[in-house]
């Protein structure tokens, strides 16, 4: 299967890009599950050979061959690592732009999206499951709904600050209960210490079925949500393509110029969807877009401008760095001010995989953030987890001067920690090549 889609555009890696506009989906992941339809029963073995076999109503899992793949965008979507194979591979940082053949097994949401955005001269269906297509049970959907009305109904309330993270991580958690995975190897404790047994096949399949049993979510939910979110933030950027900038799950970074038209479409799309299902469903309307504090309806899945940033740069997936615009009442003590204004201020802040956000206080500028910039810990305050196995006896005093005897045998200990950016070689020969570099990739 593919996984969520967190990439740069790797024409633009490592430029310093001025006015960029940047939209985020409201609460993806619970409009895929409200509106959508999902495998209703289980799968079972089927021989589809190509695209024409499958119907609409049935949901389908397949290992497929593809012979001489090309991505048609700029922008580049199959995950090299949940490929089985790949024979003679073109990379864009984890991304595939091209290969003489691959094998990878798809749900029909993710082979439909690769038929649209790569080009084949042929593809091998080699194995097949279906299911049929359905709502969730109205039940889970009402309580999804109503998880999202309360968090909407706290949301910037004073004095509701606890109630509002409640019912926001209540809300949040709906995805992760359906492909949290229950089936884990025996973790042990004897003479010999710890040590992790892993399952058989046969234990396995044991467990499986004691699972379907009891289970209230299917794990097949959780697989479709992300299809179906990674596919309506893929159908946006290939509309958009040489526009945008960076994708994240459920957002995008644009440059200037691009067609707002295709977000309004969107918007419109879903409004249509919702009230669809809201009729289909029996479920009022105001549910799907229930109204805050100050009476702004906040319908679910529309695409929404959150950010704008003077400046922006990005080395790869998770790790971008901005300059926004924000009046002085609401800056920190802990930001980092670029420039000042009379009423407002320039803060630069950053996002990478690994160092936390006050590790943007180490830049004096974007031109800073580029490979081989270390984050030191005095900015980051980040530490680093040691674990200690034959750990000698040594005598601990707390910080009232007592004194303790300490035996254990393991142990760890935190110790102040650095991050240097980088990149892997093949990527950064990708972006570096004199002969493509910020053009098109034509090849």
């Amino acid at each position: 299967m593919l996984v969520g889609y967190t990439h740069a555009n790797w024409i633009y890696a490592g430029e310093i890009l001025k006015n960029i506009d940047s939209y985020d989906f409201t609460s993806s992941y619970p409009y895929v599950l409200v509106t959508h339809k999902y495998p209703s029963y289980e799968f079972k073995k089927c021989k589809i050979k190509n695209r024409n076999d499958m119907l609409k109503n049935y949901a389908y899992i397949i290992k497929v061959r593809f012979f001489n793949i090309k991505s048609k965008f700029y922008n580049n979507f199959i995950s090299q690592s949940k490929c089985y194979s790949i024979k003679g591979g073109k990379y864009d940082n984890g991304r595939l732009i091209g290969a003489d053949e691959i094998s990878i097994c798809l749900t029909d949401v993710d082979f439909y999206l690769i038929c649209d955005t790569y080009s084949f001269i042929s593809y091998e269906i080699e194995e097949s499951y279906y299911s049929k297509y359905n709502y969730l049970p109205i039940q889970f959907i009402e309580f999804i709904l109503n998880k999202y009305v309360n968090k909407t109904k706290f949301k910037n309330v004073e004095g509701k600050e606890i109630e509002y993270i409640k019912e926001k991580n209540k809300f949040n958690s709906l995805y992760g209960m359906s492909v949290t995975n229950m089936i884990r190897d025996e973790v042990i404790y004897n003479d010999k210490g710890w040590q992790e047994i892993p399952l058989s096949n046969e234990e396995i399949i044991e467990r499986l079925e004691k699972e379907k049993e009891k289970a209230f979510l299917s794990f097949s939910y959780g697989v479709w949500v992300t299809a179906y979110a990674r596919n309506n933030l893929i159908r946006n950027v290939i509309k958009l393509d040489e526009y945008v900038v960076y994708c994240d799950t459920d957002s995008m970074k644009l440059l200037p110029g691009y067609d707002k038209q295709v977000i309004i479409d969107y918007n419109n799309f879903v409004k249509e969807k919702i009230k669809k299902v809201s009729k289909l469903l029996n479920i009022p309307l105001d549910k799907f877009a229930p109204t805050d504090v100050y009476g702004k309806d906040h319908m679910l899945g529309l695409f929404e401008c959150d950010e704008h940033y003077k400046e922006f740069i990005t080395q790869g997936a998770k790790k971008y760095a901005y300059i926004k615009e924000i009046s002085k009442e609401k800056v920190k003590k802990d930001m980092n001010i670029v420039k000042t204004y009379k009423n407002k201020c320039d803060i630069l802040e950053i996002t990478v995989a690994g160092v936390p956000k006050l590790g943007a206080n180490a830049l004096k500028s974007l031109s800073d953030f580029k490979d081989n910039f270390v984050f030191e810990y005095e900015y980051t305050q980040k530490n680093l987890l040691v674990y200690c196995e034959e750990q000698l006896p040594f005598e601990l005093k707390d910080y009232k001067n007592v004194v303790y005897k300490v035996n254990d045998i393991s142990g760890c200990c935190l110790l102040p920690n650095t991050y240097k950016l980088g990149k892997s070689e093949e990527y950064a020969n990708l972006i570096n090549d004199n002969s493509s570099k910020r053009a098109r990739y034509k090849e």
